[in-house]
């Protein structure tokens, strides 16, 4: 996790298991990325075995709400917190998305640990760079004199494995980028520009 913080913003970076495991199983589940989350596929092709749940619609509801809650509750930055899931999942209501994740959790999980740990490995090349690149657009909208606001407001930046090198607003102040974006200062900073201006009208 990269961390920096600011009069009334912080911003951090990091890698989410728990969102891994949400896109791959969005997969496994026959959702499209044109139905639900980020508009893009996974930089990984998963391999659907067999034909669409036949609960297709209430999977989409389950896992887009499964969705949004990742998006606006803390970041689970380590594997032990998927754990279990299936159950977790059943407990929060949501026995469809439950019953794809018990039958294909093993695939899941080792998905979900491959890139966090290649995140891991790798994010101290470009990460920083990012995280001061993306200080430097907040100062740049003077977010440090805005009002002089009590709240502070946080910008958080999950990477995940997508084809696509964007990003997208996912709610909460959590953006979701794909990690080919976060190597790439010049289109990182295309994108950020805009969701920051969004951020902090």
């Amino acid at each position: 996790m990269y961390i920096r913080r600011g009069q009334n913003w912080s911003i951090c970076i990091d890698s989410d298991p728990y969102a891994v495991m949400a896109l791959f199983l969005r997969d496994l589940a026959g959702l499209t990325h044109t139905e639900v989350g980020p508009n893009s596929t996974l930089a990984h092709t998963v391999k659907i075995r067999g034909a669409r749940w036949p609960t297709h619609g209430q999977i989409k509801q389950e896992w887009d709400s499964w969705w949004q809650s990742i998006m606006h509750g803390p970041t689970h930055n380590q594997l032990e917190s998927t754990h279990d899931l299936p159950l977790q999942l059943e407990r929060r209501g949501y026995p469809q998305l439950a019953r794809v994740a018990s039958a294909h959790y093993g695939q899941a999980i080792v998905f979900a640990d491959e890139h966090h740990r290649e995140f891991s490995r790798a994010a101290v090349e470009y990460v920083p760079q990012r995280i001061q690149e993306l200080e430097k657009i907040l100062l740049d909208q003077g977010v440090e004199h805005a009002g002089q606001s009590n709240t502070e407001t946080n910008i958080r930046v999950l990477q995940v494995p997508l084809s696509e090198p964007r990003a997208w607003l996912g709610g909460g102040g959590t953006i979701v980028a794909s990690h080919n974006l976060l190597r790439d200062g010049a289109a990182f900073h295309s994108y950020m520009e805009p969701i920051a201006s969004v951020m902090f009208p």
